[in-house]
């Protein structure tokens, strides 16, 4: 699944790991700065992990001004 905010677009996939949602975006490079590890986040279900990864991603990418 593709996931763009703010401009920036994000590669997100999710797997099932046990009774657990494992849901994970590589993360894109932002100008000279480039993240090493992706984003992740673990949930009871799908969409509660992919809600916890877009928050963490919007919260990390706050002081980003809106692309135009």
């Amino acid at each position: 699944m593709d996931w763009e905010f703010r401009g920036l677009k994000f590669q997100v996939k999710t797997e099932q790991l046990g009774p657990f949602w494992l849901a994970s975006a590589r993360v894109p490079s932002v100008g000279p700065f480039v993240r090493i590890r992706p984003f992740s986040s673990l949930g009871k279900s799908e969409a509660e992990a992919l809600d916890l990864l877009k928050r963490q991603i919007e919260f990390e990418f706050r002081k980003l001004p809106a692309a135009s």
